[in-house]
């Protein structure tokens, strides 16, 4: 996706060939406008002039088609603004349905997260459940993303590493006909069976909660499927694009019967053509917006950024609520110049006057360093194991 700021407009903007549809339209303008001004070259140099009055009899045999034409482009320009509305639909469409599948299972991750039991007899089991909640948790989007989306070998998504998990279960996923199903039955078994091993401590009724999440983050999913899986009706595509080829053809030819001047036929011609199929190739691109092209939405980036909120998860920090001591009765405003949370909290850590609290405000300050470089080890190089599962790992 290519990210600018819309609150600036500048001739920047236009000169921008990435991702743009100019040249696209500029293929089919250009030579219409070519044609038009050897249209108009050859109509007043070959034509005959019978009555002598200096027009081609050819302008006068086509006197009024042009008004009978106007109706023609009215009627293209409405069919091709209401295929770009629908294709402007289906593009938001797929962006708020891939988001929500986000925040619906990422909510549930963090609930059973804060389900799990504290007890310190169950420890190293709450250790192991969130180790393999947050893997499969990770697999589970992935896969999610591949099935919307057209991806290769070079556009692979990264995911949390599978060390750990039993190979069976990852020899069956691979095979399987749809991994995101099979991922989210396994996350549904793994609740199940935490919570009847005192893992996840919660009431049922509570519980069901995440269940819910899990299922309205797949019903969403299969909603954006039919995105990529439907095409825009191909009768209405056909009919489309033979009237505006009809409309290329006939442009030219009636612009040098109108027009007096050969350049000013020319500069109509390349206008209203290239604007027609301008808005063509705009709705082509933004109809599919699940892909790798630079108008599609940055798969990559959200996989990267789900993994990154789940790592966040593992932290110490993430289990336990801060503690907190009333220090005046009406909270205080505190303006973020540079509207970051942690420059703040780090400030505020070093006001500490309590020496017991100022070790340990001196050891949170460190975990908030030590915070990009804990994620970045979540991740894995080129090289390692730990990219075990990608695009080419679910094959279809």
């Amino acid at each position: 996706m290519i990210v600018y700021d819309a609150r600036q407009w500048t001739l920047l903007m236009i000169l921008r060939i990435h991702g743009s549809v100019f040249p696209k339209g500029l293929c089919w303008a250009l030579p219409n406008a070519c044609l038009a001004g050897l249209l108009h070259w050859m109509l007043r140099r070959y034509t005959p002039d019978a009555d002598g009055d200096g027009v081609p009899d050819a302008i006068q045999n086509m006197e009024g088609v042009d008004v009978i034409w106007a109706g023609y482009t009215f009627v293209l320009g409405f069919l091709v603004v209401f295929r770009n509305n629908q294709a402007y639909s289906r593009f938001w469409e797929g962006a708020t349905l891939i988001s929500q599948v986000r925040g619906e299972w990422f909510n549930a991750i963090s609930s059973l997260f804060a389900f799990a039991s504290r007890k310190p007899e169950k420890a190293a089991e709450v250790y192991a459940f969130r180790q393999l909640l947050v893997r499969l948790a990770s697999m589970m989007y992935c896969a999610a993303l591949q099935q919307v989306c057209d991806t290769d070998a070079d556009d692979s998504l990264q995911i949390l590493d599978t060390e750990g998990i039993a190979p069976g279960h990852l020899e069956f996923l691979e095979a399987a006909n749809d991994q995101c199903e099979v991922l989210l039955q396994w996350v549904q078994q793994l609740i199940v069976e935490s919570h009847d091993a005192g893992v996840v401590e919660v009431p049922p009724p509570i519980l069901s909660r995440a269940f819910q999440e899990l299922s309205r983050g797949i019903v969403t999913l299969n909603n954006a499927r039919k995105i990529k899986d439907i095409p825009f009706p191909f009768p209405y595509a056909q009919m489309l694009v033979c009237m505006l080829v009809v409309h290329w053809l006939v442009t030219p030819m009636l612009a040098s019967l109108v027009i007096a001047s050969w350049w000013w036929a020319s500069i109509m011609s390349f206008l209203v053509t290239g604007s027609f199929w301008t808005l063509m190739h705009i709705a082509m691109e933004i109809d599919q917006p699940f892909g790798a092209d630079a108008n599609d939405l940055p798969i990559k980036a959200m996989m990267k950024d789900y993994n990154r909120s789940l790592l966040s998860l593992l932290n110490s920090a993430a289990h336990k609520a801060p503690s907190f001591a009333v220090q005046t009765p009406t909270p205080a405003f505190v303006q973020s110049k540079d509207a970051n949370l942690t420059f703040h909290l780090r400030k505020r850590l070093m006001r500490s006057t309590s020496e017991e609290d100022s070790e340990f405000h001196i050891r949170e300050s460190e975990r908030l360093r030590n915070s990009e470089a804990v994620l970045q080890r979540g991740y894995t190089d080129d090289t390692g194991r730990k990219l075990a599962f990608t695009c080419g790992v679910f094959p279809k």
